[in-house]
């Protein structure tokens, strides 16, 4: 569809969500009509947004204003500050949702709701469940030096690094390391692919993702169920369960949280960021040439190659925070009005109900011109203490796995480019049309090697392996 005509599209779809508002005021919000067409709305929207969301959001940014409806009559702030201002309320009331995407089949979660969904006593337990269970990166540097080495020595077998298809599959055989010293098999490893990449059968009614989709999410439901049992016998599981039960979180929640935390949050979210990166790194030369300079001096040989070191590779983490503004792998933000009242969307003033979603769109507001200069420009040397990836800061909403996020992307690219090389890469191509993680999924390093200084001298491996 051309731009000319997806912009009548969009803005027609917007005047039906004006009108929306008002006959959900008077029929009600949550009553069987108010509910029907709400989920009218949020399909009709759902197809324009799976074809062209950026475009989507900027047409209604450029020509409504930075507050706008969207999907199911959800309250869309598409700017920095407002953004900002939704991510500090407190306490947030959160529903079973994922971004703009309504978990509209519970059973594809096992009918336990997401991490995300969670409130009051149960949100606050488990994420104190999540930051017992996520690793200190700079306490186990050398550990996820030597995951990230031994999973790029395999690579050089195939003789290619593939982003879409290797990453997902490094984050989440090393996240189940890491959180339960456990290994997947092969077919373990697959299925949790699988069952993210069907993540959006859970967003279609659940009596046609269980039963008429049940040949799609059978096998992934089933999955699921059998990881659950596996983390209880984790050696670390006992740890997990004496935090729980201090917030009345039964086993079954605990580990549903904890394959939320790893394939969505880790495995989805992480993988897609470091790919951002790589791609970012593989288009620049001069700025990769920084990155293999200071990896050289941080990290001399396998003696240097800890906590310390990795505090002091202020470059890489600034290339790994500008990536993160400019493709943040998690775009939007989402909670509950608490009470109802009347927003003014462009000239007009609209009623909305309680339970009302208000949506804040992480990637417009981190290119905000007002917030930052040439928003559209990779800048390194920006002021990032108000980025929004990840959640922004200060409050109790901040990703809990930020700091392993960014430290591991770290390590992983600190040994992709010390430590390895390639021949050539195929086309960087960001995805601005499909509405999933936007990373450069087709990227591919061709001729994919250790390099000639690590062959030549294998005592400068970063990472001290047993013998």
């Amino acid at each position: 569809m051309d731009l000319t005509a997806l912009t009548q599209k969009v803005i027609k779809a917007h005047d039906r969500q004006v009108k929306l508002s008002r006959r959900l005021a008077k029929v009600g919000y949550d009553t069987a009509v108010g509910k029907f067409l709400r989920l009218v709305g949020y399909y009709r929207e759902g197809f324009m947004l799976l074809k062209a969301w950026r475009d989507f959001l900027y047409i209604r940014k450029e020509k409504i204003g930075d507050t706008f409806f969207a999907v199911d009559q959800a309250i869309m702030h598409a700017d920095h500050d407002q953004v900002k201002r939704l991510m500090h309320v407190e306490p947030q009331v959160r529903g079973n949702d994922l971004g703009i995407i309504r978990i509209l089949a519970p059973s594809y979660l096992l009918n336990h709701p997401l991490s995300l969904g969670m409130n009051g006593a149960d949100h606050t337990g488990i994420r104190c469940v999540f930051q017992k269970a996520l690793p200190d990166p700079f306490e186990q540097t050398d550990l996820i030096g030597r995951y990230v080495d031994d999973f790029l020595s395999a690579a050089t077998k195939r003789e290619q690094l593939h982003i879409g298809d290797d990453l997902p599959r490094f984050m989440v055989e090393t996240l189940h390391q890491l959180v339960f010293q456990l290994s997947l098999s092969e077919e373990e490893v697959k299925a949790s692919l699988a069952y993210i990449k069907g993540l959006p059968l859970a967003s279609i009614p659940n009596f046609i993702s269980r039963y008429l989709l049940g040949f799609m999410t059978g096998p992934n439901i089933r999955h699921r169920e059998q990881l659950i049992q596996k983390y209880q016998n984790s050696p670390n599981w006992d740890s997990y369960l004496e935090i729980g039960k201090q917030y009345q979180l039964n086993p079954n929640q605990i580990a549903n949280g904890l394959f939320d935390m790893i394939h969505i949050a880790g495995t989805a979210g992480t993988s897609a960021l470091l790919g951002s990166v790589i791609g970012v790194l593989c288009l620049n030369e001069a700025l990769r040439s920084e990155v293999v300079v200071e990896a050289n001096t941080v990290w001399e040989d396998a003696k240097t190659f800890n906590g310390e070191a990795l505090k002091r590779a202020t470059m890489l983490h600034s290339v790994i925070l500008e990536t993160a503004r400019l493709y943040p792998p998690v775009r939007f933000v989402s909670q509950l009005a608490t009470e109802s009242g009347e927003v003014t969307i462009g000239s007009q003033k609209c009623p909305f109900q309680k339970g009302t979603r208000l949506l804040g769109s992480i990637f417009t507001a981190n290119r905000d011109a007002l917030r930052y200069d040439n928003p559209d420009d990779f800048q390194v040397t920006r002021d990032f203490s108000d980025l929004l990836s990840w959640n922004g800061e200060g409050h109790e909403r901040v990703c809990p796995g930020k700091s392993l996020s960014i430290e591991l992307i770290k390590i992983f690219c600190l040994y992709l480019f010390k430590d390895y090389q390639w021949d050539q890469f195929t086309e960087v191509k960001w995805d601005f049309e499909k509405v999933t993680a936007v990373t450069p999924n087709d990227l591919a390093l061709q001729g994919f090697s250790m390099s000639s200084q690590r062959l030549s001298d294998p005592t400068q491996s970063l990472a001290k392996h047993p013998e």
